[in-house]
This record gives C-alpha cells, structure tokens and sequence, in this order.
C-alpha cells in the first residue's frame, strides 16, 4: 500500500504538466549549442561523461573494452569495469538504456556497433545505480550513406592467434532508415599457474600441496544488430532494432598436485575440458513524439532470450598412474524476460522541465545440471533437477529539472522500485520481495558567465539488487576434493541464498569541473556513501546431502553495513594548455590525460583495517598521450594504468589479497587515406605475475591459505578501418 500511494505521488507532476500545457502558449525552443561529448558533459546537471563518434573511431580500437580502458574513473577487473573502485553489480552495465543480458561481454562489441557511450558517476532518477552506470548505446540509422569494414589480428605468446572483422551499411531511402552491422570474431585465451595450498585434515594432519597447471580458452562468434527507423511525421518516430549473438568456447585445464607436507593427494594428475555455446535474441521497438516546445513522449518494448549449453569432463590419476572416477556434466540456462517502458518529458514555464517513467519488468530462468560419474547418473538436490527464478519488477520515476538562473541548475526526483521473486528447487519454492523509495537530489552551479568553472553536489539513495545466480539454491562441489573427503576452507563448495534483500546504499557527492578549449577538462570530486544490508560470503562447516562428509560451504548473506569514500582527480587536455607554464614549445596536437584515485571503505561489523568492500583497491592511477605526427597522417599513444596490492578482510576469520597490477598499453595509428586507417598496438607491454592469497583463520590460530602466481604476457593487435 505504502508503495501504491508513492507510485501515485510519483504521477501527480505529470498529471499536473498536462493539464498546465492544455493551457499554456506552445512555445518553440532554439539552442544553437554544439552536441559535442565535452559540450553534453559540461550541461549535464549529473557527472556525466560521452564518448562519441569521433573518439570511437579515433584510435581504431577493436573493442569496447579497449575504448573504456582510456576513460578516467573506470578501472577494469578482467573484462568487468569498474566505477568508483566498485564493481560486483555496484557498477550499472546497460545497453540501449536495458540490464545487459547474462552472459554478454563488452569484449565482444566492436566500437563501430556504437553511436555512443554514456558514462554516469552515480545514481539517477530514471537508471539508479550504486556507483554509476554505463551505458552503451548502439548505433542509429545515418542520414546518408556509410559503408564500413574493420578487420583486426592478435597474437599472445603461448596462447596462439585470434581475429575479429565486422562489416557496417548505413543508409536513408527517404523517412526510413537503416543500419547494418555484422561482426565475427575468435579469442584465445591461456595461463600457467603454480598455487601453493596449506591446510589442516580432518585428523588434524597438516598438509601444504603444490597444485601446477595451466587453463585454455578458446572460442569464436557471430553478432548482427540490424536499426530501422521510420518517421512517421514532422513530430513522431517509429524504431527498431534486433541485436542477435551466438558464440561458442572450449577451455581446458590441467592440475599437477604434490605433497610437501603431509599425506599425498588423492589424484596427483587432473585434466579438465568445458565445451560450451551461448546465444542471444533480443528485439526492442520504441514509438516517440518530440515536439517543437521540448516536450517529449516515448512508448517502449522489448523482448529476449538467452540460452547458455557446456559439457564438462574431468578424471584425474593417483600415483601409480590408476584413473580416478571419470566425471560428466551437462548444464544448461535458460533465461528469457519481456519488459514495457513509457517515458514523458514537459517543459512547464520558463526554468522548470518536468519528466517521468514507468518501467516493467518480466524475467524467468531455469537452470539444470545434470552429473554422471562413471557413466551413471546423479539425483541429488543439485544435479538431475532443474532450479528456476521469476522475477517481477516494477519501477517508476519522477523529476523536475529546474534552471534556477542563469548559473544555477536543480534536478530533484524520486526513484520507487518493487519487486517479487520467486525461487524454485528440490526442496519447493521460496518467496521473496522489496519496496524501496529513493529521492535523488543533484544541483549544478556555473563559477563563471560562460560556465567553464562549476560544481556539482548530488544527494542520492540507491539500490544494488542481487544477481540471480546469488539468489539460485543450487549446491555446487568444489571439484578441488572428492565428494566423500572432506574439504578445506580455502576450497569451499558453494550456495545461493533465495532471501538475499538489495543493498541500500545512500550517497553523498560534490565535483569541481574547469573545462578547457578544444575539450579539455580539470575535475577534482569527493564522495562518501553509506550501504545497509551489506552481501557478503560467509563460509561454514555444513552437513550436506550430496557428500558423506561435512562439507565448508560458501553462502552470501545479507549482514550489517559499510561505508566508502573517495576522491577521483581528472586532467584532460591539449599539451600547449596543460604545460604552458613548464613548457613554453608544447606541442598542440600533443593530448595528455592523467587520473588519480583514492578510495576507503570499511565493512562495520569486523574490526580490522583491511575490511573494505570486495575489489575496491586502496588507489588507482592511470597515464596516457595521443600524439599526431605528420601531418595527422600518424598518431602515436599509449595509456598506463597502476594499482597496488592490498588485503580484504571478508569476514572475521577470511581474507584474500590482490596483489599489484600493471597496464601499458601502446599504439601506433597510420591513417592511409580519408577513409583507410591501420593500427598496430601491444597490449600489457610490461607483463607481470598476477598474485593472489586467501586465507581462512580457525578458532584456535590456525591459518588455512591458498597462494597462486598466474602467468601474464604481451599481446600484439593489427587493425584495418577501411570507409568506403
């Protein structure tokens, strides 16, 4: 009921503007602003970052990821990134304003498939979101003839090559359009790794292994993402669009386990294969009505399914060279949803533009595993029987951009979501719902008439809502440890928890912004927020029914709260602006780009130092130049990113720790002609281990830990752009 009445308060300002605009004159609005990313981002009331057309296709990236890696205030965690130091679902990934489906990569978007990237650090009225979102908007038909093609080879030592081509026609045949865009691409990925494991029996035996190995990956893929639109008239405007993916991966693995201390392993020699294939469909129609006062109504749709299908086999052998029990699974995960949107935007008066939505959303999954050992079948609660989730979420929002004067400008707004999920296994179904009202609060104030000086303060309460797979019942073995031994700590199986509730999280920001000719920005910001009902895994010694052995189990929960603060520094610009001082020669076509970052966080129910949230890293920084040579005809570059190695305690008795990262990347871009560029780069040019520690405390002192060196190397890209 509480929710009922605040979805009816949410609609009173669009109830209102309507029967004012009955009334009011019709009024036409002429900007003569450019739409430029530094321009969209210098009006933004919110902190905003754009990456446009010219930046996509500035440096001939193969990937999104390549582009984002470049973009201050985004630190990647494999193929995730990462606003504020905060991924896991903190940080917000959409595509065309839509949750990015289970299983989608930004790895595996060509830039060409991009209109633009939107880049917002912290949480709206209409998207929400913990530390920020980002999203990637693919791109619309053009107003005349495009043709592209792109081609790019790599190549890593020890893993072997892989190539990616995409092919993009664009094209208007009077009110409609369309566009085009076909990619395919391979990967390989490969590692070698050395884990030293200490451990105490169950007898109380000590023991300390050394686990040596090595995992592959390789795969391949298609995506097609056809655009139409069609205008109806001068004021309405009908679009569509399919974004369509498949792509198939086989990785294989070896494990090589020796005592150092101790009794010998079970298995001294363990191989592993995992093919699999994942595919998706998603449609989305949108109809909008843009009118000559500003005022803007949008109606839209959307539908997807995903299916993901691996095979697994694994055997290992003891030291008389005897094999082990051979073990197959069959999975697969089924995921479809169907969600209906409006949007509608008024200007009322002079200073006030009010805007609303009303989002719904439909999701179902269903995930099955299927476990054979010896060529005979499983029935366990885990195995053999199929796991669903439905989901149902409703989501409205209300606010009012005012324009206060000439150098002030205010967003207010309220968020109100709800949801009902429901969870199905072996042992029945578990309901579960939420209610949560977020008011959001953003001002924006010019230092100076032009508004190249300004700041910005944001007050913000936000949700960070709980992945399905966290939500899934499902019991999972560690495959470290046969079923009827038991396992240790730091080889703990795992579970999901269908009672999981969202995190709150409620947010204090305030940026300071002086924007430089030719796009250039110095930025300085703070933020501190506070977050109730903190997810956390917590490890424990259970009885379970698919091992003979009390088993450590790894649940997330719902336990306390934590705090996190930053302050993110930004230097963006042309070097005969930034060094003038230093450097009374630099060169114009010199850019320079420069980010620091200093995060803190503590989890408030364990008493230590390092219990900050999961991957926020203490610091960040990053370094990089673009420099054209020759007439433009050359551009060279190169980004450098740092982190340090640092300890998270997770909970009283665990901890892991990350050791120091370190990025450089370096190009050189030959552009041919007008429309032909080549582009040769080295990925992580400067390799260096990966390190990692977890460690798990027992009552009596005894320190149970698990330490692994990974294996890194340079990657050596080729890319062709050719515009005809």
């Amino acid at each position: 009921m509480r929710l009922t009445r605040a979805f009816a308060w949410l609609a009173l300002p669009a109830v209102a503007a309507a029967a004012w605009a009955e009334e009011a004159p019709q009024r036409i609005v002429v900007e003569g602003r450019s739409n430029s990313a530094a321009e969209q981002r210098r009006q933004s009331t919110v902190a905003l970052t754009v990456v446009g057309r010219d930046e996509l296709d500035a440096y001939g990236d193969t990937s999104a990821l390549d582009v984002l890696q470049r973009v201050p205030g985004i630190t990647l965690d494999g193929d995730t990134p990462k606003l504020r130091g905060m991924g896991g679902g903190y940080t917000q990934i959409l595509l065309n304003g839509e949750p990015a489906p289970p299983g989608f990569s930004l790895d595996t978007l060509a830039p060409g498939d991009i209109e633009r990237i939107e880049i917002i650090k912290g949480p709206t009225a209409e998207f929400g979101g913990v530390a920020g979102t980002i999203n990637v908007i693919l791109r619309n038909a053009p107003k005349r003839l495009q043709r592209e093609w792109r081609a790019a080879t790599a190549y890593r030592r020890g893993v072997g090559a892989q190539a990616s081509t995409s092919f993009n026609w664009g094209d208007r045949t009077g009110d409609l359009g369309h566009y085009l865009p076909l990619s395919a691409y391979t990967w390989a990925n490969g590692s070698g790794f050395e884990t030293l494991r200490l451990s105490r029996l169950a007898s109380g035996e000590i023991s300390q292994q050394r686990v040596t190995g090595r995992d592959e990956g390789r795969g391949g893929g298609l995506t097609f993402a056809p655009r139409l639109d069609w205008k109806l008239g001068d004021e309405d405007t009908l679009n569509g669009q399919l974004f369509l993916q498949r792509h198939e991966n086989d990785n294989r693995s070896q494990r090589d386990t020796s005592a150092l201390l101790g009794p010998a392993p079970t298995s001294v020699q363990d191989r592993s294969e995992s093919p699999g294939a994942w595919e998706l469909a998603r449609s989305q129609a949108q109809w909008v009505r843009q009118r000559g006062d500003g005022s803007r109504v949008e109606l839209k749709g959307s539908a997807q399914s995903s299916l993901w299908r691996g095979a697994g086999r694994s055997q290992g052998q003891d030291r008389a060279g005897v094999p082990g029990v051979l073990r197959d699974t069959l999975s697969s995960q089924r995921e479809r949803s169907g969600s209906l949107g409006a949007r509608w935007r008024q200007p009322v008066g002079e200073a006030h533009t009010l805007s609303a939505g009303l989002d719904v959303d439909q999701r179902w999954r269903r995930e099955l595993r299927r476990g054979f050992e010896d060529g005979a079948e499983l029935f366990t609660t885990s195995t053999g029987v199929p796991f669903t989730a439905r989901i149902h979420r409703d989501t409205a929002f209300a606010q009012d951009e005012w324009v206060a004067g000439e150098r002030w400008s205010v967003m207010a707004g309220l968020r109100a979501e709800q949801a009902r999920l429901t969870t199905a296994g072996p042992v029945g179904e578990v309901a579960n719902r939420y209610r949560v009202v977020s008011p959001l609060f953003h001002l924006r104030h010019a230092l100076d008439a032009k508004g190249q000086d300004l700041v910005r303060i944001s007050l913000a309460r936000s949700i960070r809502v709980p992945e399905v797979a966290l939500l899934l019942p499902r019991y999972n073995l560690n495959a470290s440890y046969d079923r009827n031994t038991p396992n240790t700590p730091i080889a703990a199986d795992s579970a999901g928890n269908p009672l999981l509730q969202p995190e709150t999280s409620t947010g204090l920001e305030l940026a300071w912004e002086q924007h430089l000719a030719g796009g250039g920005v110095l930025s300085a910001g703070a933020f501190h927020r506070r977050i109730e009902g903190l997810i956390r895994r917590r490890i424990g010694l259970e009885t379970v029914s698919e091992a003979t052995a009390p088993r450590w189990v790894s649940r997330p929960t719902n336990g306390g709260g934590a705090r996190s603060s930053g302050l993110e520094l930004e230097i963006k610009g042309q070097a005969d602006q930034l060094l003038q001082p230093l450097w009374a020669g630099a060169p114009k076509a010199l850019q320079l780009r420069a980010s620091l970052a200093v995060y803190r966080s503590a989890v408030e129910q364990i008493d230590d130092p390092d219990a900050r949230l999961d991957g926020q890293a203490p610091w960040g920084a990053t370094l990089g130049f673009d420099h054209s040579l020759a007439d433009k005809t050359f551009t060279v570059g190169g980004n450098l990113s740092l982190a340090p190695g640092f300890s998270t305690q997770q909970t009283d008795r665990q901890r892991v720790w990350r050791g120091p990262a370190r990025r450089l990347d370096a190009y050189v871009l030959w552009r041919v002609d007008r429309g032909l560029n080549v582009r040769v780069a080295a990925n992580n040019a400067l390799p260096s281990d990966a390190l990692s520690s977890t460690r798990v405390d027992d009552l009596d002192g005894f320190a149970a830990s698990a330490d692994t060196r990974r294996q890194t190397s340079t990657q050596f890209n080729a890319s062709l752009q050719w515009r005809f």
